[in-house]
């Protein structure tokens, strides 16, 4: 065997050893239902009967009963805004969680005041372990809150131009934005107690702001947050979790195209050419000896 053939071969070996380990891998990325690592939402679509969403133009024509978790870090394209917009009016009930992506974008297109602050959200007091993890006691009694006594946040932000019936829940009097980035309290910067959790009607639906959307990940069953997701399953017909607006990862996307690439594979047409590879693949030797004859 010369050179150039066992470097090929080798080559060959490598990627497919790649390629295995890539599809078997669990994904990392933040905020997945594949994600068994502490970032991921593996242990919510565990417990509740999540189905995750790749596209928002997939979203259910009847919407009654139904509850769209959004987690916006890309941003919407006009035609997944009126998606959105259509899912709210007609009775679904979305849950916008954001902290420093684009849930201001879907604020604006769908005609509410409220905003995201995108400034850090700390509380020096009353918080879980760190200033970052704000403990979120002050909570409005409603179908979401019950039997929760507390919420954990994240490195949250908080909501803005919210009317006080609309809020579920507060952040305590020692808490502020830190709108510098020094982590402590200076004059000018707001300080709590600040909106974290709102509703409001819109249509024959419902938007729900969360000023975290860290809520939901697998590290973050602290206090009542395990409650609050068992509350949004509770009350919803179906529980949908968007997956298209998170950041993609090198290995997603290998995920992707390997899942693309099995998918074409198991055609009529691709299990042809899978045929036919094997085939020259196992002839060219003897090809080459009859050549050499």
């Amino acid at each position: 065997m010369n050179l150039r053939k066992f470097l090929a071969m080798l080559s060959g070996a490598l990627l497919l050893i790649l390629a295995i380990v890539a599809w078997f891998f669990p994904s990392n990325e933040d905020f997945r239902t594949e994600n068994p690592f502490w970032n991921g939402a593996k242990e919510m679509s565990l417990n509740y009967p999540v189905l995750a969403l790749e596209s928002l133009l997939n979203l259910p024509a009847s919407p009654q009963g139904a509850t769209l978790i959004l987690i916006p870090y890309l941003k919407f394209s006009p035609a997944e805004l009126e998606a959105l917009n259509s899912f709210v009016s007609q009775g679904g009930r979305l849950i916008l969680a954001d902290d420093y992506g684009y849930g201001n974008q879907v604020l604006e297109y769908l005609g509410l005041k409220a905003r995201f602050s995108r400034h850090p959200l700390l509380d020096p007091l009353a918080n879980y372990k760190s200033k970052w993890f704000p403990r979120i006691s002050r909570l409005k009694e409603s179908a979401l809150t019950t039997n929760i006594d507390s919420l954990v946040l994240n490195h949250a932000t908080s909501l803005t131009n919210v009317e006080d019936s609309d809020v579920l829940g507060w952040s305590s009097s020692f808490s502020f934005l830190d709108h510098n980035g020094d982590q402590l309290w200076q004059e000018g910067e707001p300080t709590g107690p600040l909106a974290v959790v709102s509703s409001h009607a819109l249509g024959k639906g419902e938007i729900v702001l969360i000023a975290d959307p860290s809520l939901f990940i697998n590290s973050m069953s602290l206090a009542g947050n395990e409650q609050l997701r068992q509350n949004i399953a509770a009350t919803s017909a179906k529980l949908l979790l968007d997956q298209s607006h998170l950041p993609p990862s090198n290995l997603h996307q290998t995920k992707s195209m390997l899942a693309y690439l099995r998918g074409s594979l198991t055609t009529p047409l691709g299990t042809l050419g899978v045929v036919i590879l094997a085939l020259t693949i196992t002839l060219m030797p003897l090809w080459q000896e009859r050549r050499r004859k």
